[in-house]
């Protein structure tokens, strides 16, 4: 029991340093834990057979030690079995995919540089057992390979942009938006060539790319590549069906829009580039951090970031590497139908919040409820937790609602074990007073 305690110590100053899931990963789920779990186990066990025959006298004590061990089985369904995860849902949309926290190298293929086939799809823990320059991860190819050779377990990542000479490369611009109130500035990049790329404003948005031949009416400027010093900008008032402007313009011209004022400067401009990421490693999490692994393939090194996806290109053949959660299917549709928030007055603080969703099944099973922080919705078996929320990054509103999705098949082990352990204490302490009367 003194080993048990201090593993919980140990669990609780870890969780305090890092994270849940560093302590989960570190103390709770580790072999030690469950080594001196089955040790308490086998204790417990042989203790009350070693009673045997067993008397009136000795079923308080089998009792609470039953309850242990219910308790302990318990925990470890829920460890083997559970599932704690979370969901992104847009408003409006559905959604059928939890995220776990378990990753995966997950690796696409294509040799008609069409058509993308998964080749790899393999479970990986770098966070216990992380690749090194010396003991590097490998993806053998046969011809090719993909060597995983760093693994940053808290990562800021910088994004940064760099000229490269691949001719399949799309462009970057730097720009700026300025009037007498509005001085920003903010740089576009095309994940491949000919590709559009945009960024929306508010009440405008600048693209980076060819003007489409169907498009919305509203503020919005096209600038597209020219040549390696010239781009050709095309600019759109919401008003106006036509072009309320164009021209070519390099880099340092300044185009008046027309909207409130406001002139386009352009800073800079990289006919091919690249968008990589400088990576400034961290002792501690926090909200800015998030894991990244070192990839290197022909002599180029990259690093990817959980959740993202990086494209390499071999002799005859390209790929697409992800560095992912695992998403599991939830075996249902889990539908936004509202998301409301209430802020503190006169800030964008979040006060409350809550999601109106419809869950329903392939069997017609359904229920519509909303979630909030202390109302969960509990169907199928999950249990479905509001967690937080997504915003846009120029209006602030929300866009989606997160949810924290939890499903704990040892659970009724727990109350069960609860209950016999109760009743066995209580049990215990009226025959050890009855005793005491007696005497």
């Amino acid at each position: 029991m003194a080993v048990i305690a201090g593993l919980i110590a140990w669990g609780t100053i870890v969780e305090a340093q890092y994270d849940a899931y560093a302590a989960k990963k570190l103390v709770y789920d580790g072999w030690v834990m469950w080594t001196v779990m089955a040790l308490l186990v086998y204790n417990l066990t042989i203790v009350v057979i070693d009673r045997w025959p067993w008397k009136l006298r000795h079923y308080p004590f089998i009792t609470v030690h039953a309850g242990l061990i219910i308790l302990i089985m318990g925990g470890y369904v829920t460890y083997k079995y559970g599932l704690d995860g979370q969901m992104v849902v847009n408003i409006n949309s559905k959604n059928n995919m939890v995220s776990v926290p378990q990753t995966d190298l997950v690796l696409y293929a294509t040799f008609d540089g069409d058509r993308y086939s998964k080749i790899i799809d393999r479970e990986v823990d770098f966070f216990l057992h992380p690749p090194t320059e010396d003991k590097p991860y490998i993806l053998d190819l046969g011809e090719d390979r993909i060597v995983i050779a760093d693994y940053a377990k808290y990562a800021r990542l910088q994004n940064k942009v760099k000229a490269t000479q691949d001719n399949g490369a799309g462009s970057s611009i730097r720009f700026q938006l300025m009037n007498a109130v509005v001085k920003q500035v903010e740089q576009i990049t095309q994940a491949k060539k000919d590709r559009l790329a945009s960024y929306n404003l508010g009440p405008a948005k600048i693209h980076l790319g060819s003007v489409p031949e169907k498009r919305e009416p509203q503020n919005e400027a096209y600038l597209t590549p020219v040549n390696d010093e010239k781009v050709q900008y095309t600019v759109f008032h919401k008003d106006l069906a036509k072009p309320y402007k164009t021209g070519q313009m390099k880099i340092g011209d300044v185009v008046e829009t027309g909207w409130m004022g406001l002139e386009l400067r352009l800073l800079d401009y990289l006919p091919r580039a690249i968008e990589d990421y400088e990576v400034i490693r961290s002792e501690r999490p926090s909200p800015l951090t998030t894991a990244a692994v070192k990839i290197i393939h022909k002599d180029i090194e990259k690093w990817l970031a959980l959740n993202d996806i990086v494209k390499l290109f071999g002799e005859n053949s390209a790929y697409l590497l992800s560095y992912q959660n695992r998403r599991l299917p939830l075996g249902f549709d889990l539908h936004l139908k509202n998301f409301e928030i209430q802020r503190y007055q006169g800030t964008m603080r979040a006060m409350e919040y809550a999601s109106h969703v419809e869950a329903l099944n392939s069997d017609g099973l359904s229920a519509e409820v909303t979630i909030s922080m202390n109302e969960p919705l509990k169907f199928m078996g999950y249990t479905i937790y509001q967690a937080s929320y997504q915003e846009d990054e120029v209006t602030g509103e929300p866009i989606s609602s997160v949810f924290s999705i939890n499903r704990d098949p040892g659970r009724w082990l727990k109350y069960l074990g609860s209950l016999v352990f109760s009743l066995g204490t209580v049990w215990l302490f009226y025959q050890r007073r009855k005793k005491a009367t007696a005497a």
